[in-house]
């Protein structure tokens, strides 16, 4: 499996002569499931007090449903969706650039190379465990619309913070590198030029960066 990370051309071709189990491929999207679920859990225990906190302000109780728990369902969920996205790109650009017609095959790859994100995931726990936030301060007398106001603010101030936007810059660089993955991947099954692998990993990187770039648009529209 080193072969993925070291030289991809070469891993592929030979899991496209003598296979790949799908128990093998399986095990990245569940392997990155189960870490992201563990940073998620471990951030939203670090917050837990500050939503505590702007509730109690706005006079409201907290949901009696587990936030934590649902939480990590959500992560857990996260990579398997982000899976099934990925292999409906890769199909369409297949169909599109090569018309390899190998459904299976890339499904195994596209679920492989999903291990290219287990070194980022493992960099979230370790930032996760070492960040702090600061505790959200609610001056009496606030209005319902200015605390969702503070608290609005407290959450774009904690993604700005060093550790989490050093955070967010691995995930995107991981996210370019799982697109360029793909696109190898695309180039050994449909023989692809190397002009349209590159145009392919382009177009990959744009949808996997697509959840950041909604978000971005939506901040600059607000």
């Amino acid at each position: 499996m080193y072969m993925l990370f070291w030289s991809p051309i070469r891993f592929f071709e030979t899991r496209r002569a003598n296979g790949l189990p799908w128990f093998a491929a399986a095990g990245a999207p569940a392997l990155c499931a189960g870490l992201q679920a563990i940073s998620s859990s471990m951030i939203s225990a670090k917050t837990g007090p500050a939503m505590a906190t702007a509730m109690t302000a706005l006079d409201a109780s907290l949901p009696e449903f587990p936030v934590r728990g649902l939480t990590i369902t959500a992560s857990l969920l996260g990579y398997p969706m982000f899976f099934g996205i990925l292999f409906l790109a890769v199909l369409a650009l297949d169909v599109l650039a090569s018309g390899s017609q190998q459904p299976s095959l890339l499904a195994r790859f596209t679920a492989v190379s999903l291990y290219s994100q287990v070194p980022c995931c493992i960099a979230m726990i370790v930032i996760a465990h070492y960040w702090t936030p600061e505790p959200l301060r609610l001056a009496p007398g606030l209005s319902d619309t200015e605390i969702l106001q503070q608290l609005t603010r407290y959450s774009a101030s904690i993604h700005s913070g060093p550790l989490m936007s050093t955070g967010e810059l691995l995930q995107h660089f991981s996210l370019l590198w799982l697109s360029a993955l793909l696109a190898i991947a695309l180039k050994v099954v449909g023989s692809l030029s190397v002009r349209a692998t590159v145009a392919v990993a382009t177009v990959l990187f744009f949808i996997c960066m697509a959840g950041p770039i909604f978000n971005l648009v939506l901040e600059t529209l607000q």
